[in-house]
């Protein structure tokens, strides 16, 4: 068997450097067409065969993007910011891995895992409700991959982070729903756990308390499990002496399963009882009567997560670089379901 040549073989006798040599195997955009082609053809004239597991184990960037999400099921936000993600890790020469944490604490952990055994270039990760701590961040972190967090960010880590202002999209909803008239909206918020139903409840309430409603008397639910809860917090409501006259969403398919109820009920929507989402899932157009709800660009989300992840797995110098905290603006959809006549 004759000799095995590698990226450093390529490298002696262009006179480049090894990174440049893996940067225009991979095709990416920041080496010139010039010397791409000189890569190449010294590949094909040495018969180099790329080992994709010898470089992973050898190389501290590997042309693997890892995705960590809750799930993709029901969720049309992630699939749209998997688009994102794929469209720049495809401009920039990568690969996407996509792991399901199926809102498990044991199961994003041992996604984790085996993406840092995989030697991944970087780790985008949306957490788990689930999720209370963050050892299996640090795991990757400490064996320099890079990490960045979307959607569902964590205060507690000194992680790059890009999320969409929860705050004032539940903020603006709850104040939409108000100057329709409604002056007892309840809230069906998410786990607790989570920072994003932290920041839409407390945008919700701050909304109430500036518009000189009662903060405190207003009936706010946790839904846990999702069509379970919002099934049984729907029903808890309606059985109030004194039924809020619109409920705010934590999402959308919260509000779905909460517009199912009231339908079954006989409920009126609006009329009876208004109703909100969170997230600008299109079927929310869809539903009869249409549901108001809070967009948030969930494409672009993926498209500046990745490109961050990408940037600090490419960087010589991660600690100058520091973290990003990235916010992205909401816009409430006006709808059917909210709009009074």
């Amino acid at each position: 068997m004759g000799k095995v040549y590698t990226i450093h073989d390529i490298a002696i006798r262009l006179d480049i450097s090894k990174s440049t040599v893996s940067r225009a195997l991979r095709n990416h955009p920041d080496v010139s067409k010039e010397t791409k082609e000189l890569v190449f053809e010294m590949a094909k004239k040495l018969n180099y065969q790329k080992n994709i597991l010898a470089s992973n184990l050898a190389s501290k960037n590997t042309n693997l993007i890892g995705v960590v999400i809750p799930e993709i099921a029901r969720q049309h936000f992630f699939a749209q910011a998997l688009s994102g993600i794929q469209k720049v890790a495809k401009e920039k020469g990568y690969i996407v891995m996509v792991c399901q944490s199926n809102e498990e604490l044991q199961e994003e952990i041992n996604q984790v895992n085996a993406l840092v055994n995989s030697r991944v270039a970087g780790i985008l990760i949306s957490l788990s409700k689930e999720t209370d701590s963050y050892e299996h961040l640090q795991f990757a972190i400490d064996r320099n991959i890079p990490v960045v967090l979307f959607d569902r960010g964590a205060d507690e880590m000194e992680l790059s982070q890009v999320t969409v202002d929860d705050y004032k999209g539940a903020y603006d909803v709850t104040k939409h729903l108000i100057h329709q008239g409604y002056t007892n909206p309840a809230h069906l918020c998410g786990p607790m756990s989570l920072s994003i139903s932290q920041k839409r409840y407390n945008g919700f309430i701050d909304a109430l308390k500036d518009a000189g409603l009662s903060a405190s008397n207003a009936h706010v639910y946790q839904c846990d499990n999702l069509s379970l809860d919002a099934k049984d917090a729907t029903e808890r409501l309606l059985s109030l002496k004194k039924r809020p006259d619109a409920v705010f969403c934590m999402s959308d398919y919260i509000a779905i399963q909460v517009l199912k109820v009231l339908k079954d009920k006989g409920i009126r929507v609006p009329e009876d009882i208004a109703l909100a989402g969170f997230a600008g899932d299109p079927i929310t157009d869809l539903m009869d009567p249409t549901i108001t709800t809070v967009e948030q660009p969930a494409f672009e989300i993926g498209v500046q997560a990745c490109r961050r992840v990408i940037m600090e797995a490419e960087s010589e110098d991660r600690e100058t670089l520091g973290v990003i905290n990235k916010v992205l603006p909401t816009k409430v959809i006006e709808r059917d379901s909210t709009l009074r006549v």
